[in-house]
């Protein structure tokens, strides 16, 4: 009703002196009104939309406009204004079908003292209808703002369920959560959506049974989607009652929590993980904000700068460690670092001087970090103490200073005796070889002038002397060969192994000449050396492999080499008498000799000179064999040739 108090009232008849009785009618009961009337359609709906009455009065029937047309355009154009026939006759039909399209009340005009009561009663009610009709109105609105507002979320699962929890509305995010459509759900229970343990449990009903009776059920728990995936979720779910407290159904709402509890539990961990790590650091590690003061301080801290936590906490740094004499490049350095970054002190593992809580100094180690990010900068701070450091350092460069020293001590002495044996092992087989030579050719003037004359016992007495000095002749130009090798100077050059073998060959002719020896020689690389030392070793294996196939019918004797990255193998072998394979550490000795003199010729001195040669390429030899199998010599030349002494 509107504000004004003079009633406007709207009539819609046919007959003007009909119009005055009931105006005469409404006056004599009190009424203030004013009333227009119409008695066309047209009229009617213009006078509605553009003057909206506080009340009709219709005849039922006129001419040109059914009185039921003019309710039923009412009820569309303004349904709160109340309708009341006044009318010649009504029958009981056209009551009932009067109530049912919206009329207020009826009125006989053979009955007008019945109107103004009814004008009052219908005006009164009018009222009431308004504010229901505006109430009405609002809760749609806003139901249909929430609608709009719960269907456009999508990060929380909305959904409303009846007395008995079945779906009867289902958001965007319950069906971005759960994974079901809405026409997939709604209807179902929502039990749907648990884990098959938590339904045989009675979880869901226990959940509705709570919310029935506190009006709210929260809990953090698991639930499943479509596809049967868990998934940590937080839900709430209220109650929904009426008027009269009776129950109407259940809002529920879900939060997918998985992302966020993983989040939070590595963050639990991460948190423990740095906790751990301060407790039990054997390092200093202090935390310190933009202004310098500390945040952090953890018992290794303690342990090495003497400062209980609650003591350093909020101070700055430099006056807690940093010595006196070095505040003010400490205060300028880590201003600059935490503005730009870059400090000489800052940014990189030093070695200082700083000072304990008593005032004493100690050699640190300081390593200083920027942490920063959109609101905060800091910076973090390991300390070590290397006093202990710093002392055993001391003390093994003073070792190494005292050893080096005696090194080169011992190296000048050894010098000197290897050069005062080298002069010896030099002088004795020289000088033993001309008094040899004095002896030999002595003996071989008495053989010629006095054999005639001797007897046969003092002949072989004879022979045998100067078959013994002729052997020691051999021996002693072996020792002077060996000798002479470990002095020589090398020249170092590439080499052609094929080349050195065939040399060896003819060299070795006389023992070769009659002989039906099987070669095979495969071929050779090059390879970097001395080509006259080389040759040495070719000519001594090769004269051992002829030697010991001696006793064969069919000697055989092969020559070949295989590489590795780093050296590259030489072997001669042959299928002579061979050896105890236990023994070929023995091989390479000087006068080592593993057959008896008489067997085979030789001085010993052979494979001792071979090794020699091998090691002065820095190379390696060693042997293969087995008695009555043959044996297999191996020596090693390295591709980037280093030369031993």
């Amino acid at each position: 009703m509107k504000t004004k108090k003079e009633i406007e009232i709207l009539m819609v008849e046919d007959v003007p002196a009909d119009v005055v009785m009931v105006n005469h009618e409404l006056r004599k009961g009190g009424l203030n009104f004013r009333s227009k009337r119409v008695d066309s359609p047209e009229a009617f709906l213009n006078q509605l939309q553009h003057d909206p009455p506080d009340l009709i009065l219709s005849d039922h029937g006129l001419p040109s406009f059914d009185g039921f047309t003019a309710l039923a355009i009412a009820r569309d154009q303004c349904p709160q204004v109340p309708f009341i026939f006044v009318t010649g006759a009504l029958d009981e039909q056209m009551i009932i079908d009067a109530f049912k399209g919206g009329a207020t009340d009826y009125v006989l005009k053979s009955r007008l003292t019945r109107v103004v009561p009814a004008v009052q009663q219908a005006l009164q009610g009018s009222g009431s209808r308004v504010v229901k009709t505006q109430k009405e109105r609002a809760l749609a609105e806003s139901e249909e703002r929430f609608r709009t507002l719960v269907d456009g979320v999508k990060d929380y699962a909305i959904f409303m369920l009846d007395a008995v929890g079945c779906v009867t509305s289902w958001n965007a995010g319950a069906q971005n959560i759960h994974g079901y459509g809405a026409k997939e759900i709604l209807g179902q229970n929502f039990k749907a959506l648990y884990l098959r343990e938590d339904i045989d449990r009675g979880l869901p009903e226990l959940a509705l049974r709570t919310a029935s009776e506190d009006g709210r059920f929260e809990e953090a728990g698991w639930r499943v989607r479509k596809r049967g995936e868990k998934f940590q979720a937080n839900v709430v779910i209220t109650v929904l009652r009426d008027e009269q407290d009776r129950l109407r159904g259940f809002a529920h709402v879900t939060r997918d929590v998985t992302a966020r509890n993983q989040a939070e539990e590595a963050l639990r961990k991460s948190e423990a993980l740095k906790t751990a790590i301060l407790e039990t650091a054997l390092d200093a590690i202090l935390s310190i904000d933009k202004n310098g003061l500390v945040q952090e301080w953890n018992p290794a801290a303690h342990r090495i700068l003497g400062y209980h936590r609650n003591e350093a906490l909020g101070r700055p740094m430099e006056e807690l460690i940093i010595p006196p004499a070095l505040r003010e490049v400490y205060k300028d350095g880590l201003t600059n670092y935490l503005m730009t970054g870059v400090g000489s002190l800052l940014g990189r593992p030093v070695e200082l001087t700083l000072r304990r809580a008593d005032g004493s100094e100690f050699q640190a180690e300081l390593a200083i970090a920027r942490a920063s990010n959109d609101e905060t900068s800091h910076c973090t701070a390991l300390i070590r103490d290397i006093t202990e450091r710093k002392r055993a350092e001391k003390m093994i460069w003073e070792l190494n200073s005292t050893l080096e020293r005696r090194v080169l001590e011992h190296a000048a002495a050894l010098q000197v005796t290897n050069h005062e044996l080298e002069a010896f092992t030099y002088s004795v087989p020289h000088d033993l070889q001309a008094a040899l030579r004095h002896l030999v050719t002595h003996l071989e003037l008495l053989q010629r002038e006095e054999e005639p004359r001797l007897s046969c016992s003092s002949k072989e007495h004879l022979h045998a002397v100067a078959s013994g000095a002729r052997q020691l002749s051999h021996l002693i130009d072996a020792l002077l060969a060996f000798s002479l090798m470990g002095r020589s100077e090398m020249r170092q050059q590439r080499v052609p192994l094929a080349t050195l073998v065939a040399e060896a060959r003819r060299d070795l002719s006389p023992d070769i000449e009659g002989r039906n020896i099987a070669w095979e020689i495969h071929e050779l690389p090059e390879v970097d050396g001395d080509p006259v030392m080389l040759r040495q070793v070719i000519v001594n294996l090769l004269s051992n492999a002829l030697k010991y196939t001696r006793p064969r019918e069919n000697p055989k004797i092969e020559i070949g080499a295989f590489e590795s990255p780093e050296e590259t193998i030489v072997f001669i072998r042959d299928n002579g008498v061979g050896f105890d394979s236990k023994y070929s550490d023995q091989l390479f000795g000087v006068f080592t000799r593993l057959h008896p003199p008489g067997e085979f010729e030789g001085a010993g001195i052979g494979l001792a000179n071979v090794r020699r040669i091998v090691h002065r390429h820095a190379g390696r030899v060693w042997a293969e064999g087995m008695v009555d199998g043959g044996a297999t010599f191996y020596f090693s030349l390295p591709k980037l040739l280093k030369t031993r002494p």
